[in-house]
């Protein structure tokens, strides 16, 4: 799994976070569990939204040992990075007793509608692309 180094570092108010590799890309949190999480969901969201051009190889961890801190590698988390894609909203029409058995399916899941109709439509997709 890809990851990139975050460089931890202790403040009296909070874990301050920050990925010398990814400009701008910081966070904190109020512990280090916090930060831990801030910390993946920052480096997902700045990948998901950042410019080609702006998004390096990760560095080599004694590369960043001059910065201080507690060297940590965050994976990247590629259901976290999706989850900041662009969203279009569309109109569906299904037959009542199609969308029932969605809803009842979806409901036992625990997902919202639009998200199963995504997996599902991704599911069809991968088994039928060889195909086109």
């Amino acid at each position: 799994m890809k990851h990139y180094y975050a460089i931890f570092k202790k403040t009296k108010e909070a874990i301050e976070v920050s990925f010398p590799d990814l400009q701008g890309c910081v966070t904190f949190g109020k512990d280090w569990e916090e930060a831990l999480d801030n910390a993946e969901d920052a480096l997902a969201a700045w990948l998901a939204h950042a410019e080609d051009e702006f998004i390096k190889e990760p560095s080599k961890h004694h590369l960043l040992e001059h910065l201080g801190g507690n060297i940590i590698p965050i994976p990247v988390r590629e259901e976290i990075v999706e989850s900041y894609q662009k969203l279009k909203r569309f109109n569906v029409i299904f037959p009542t007793r199609v969308l029932k058995r969605i809803d009842l399916f979806r409901k036992k899941e625990g997902l919202k509608r639009s998200t199963f109709l995504q997996k599902a439509a991704e599911d069809y997709l991968r088994q039928h692309e060889r195909h086109l």
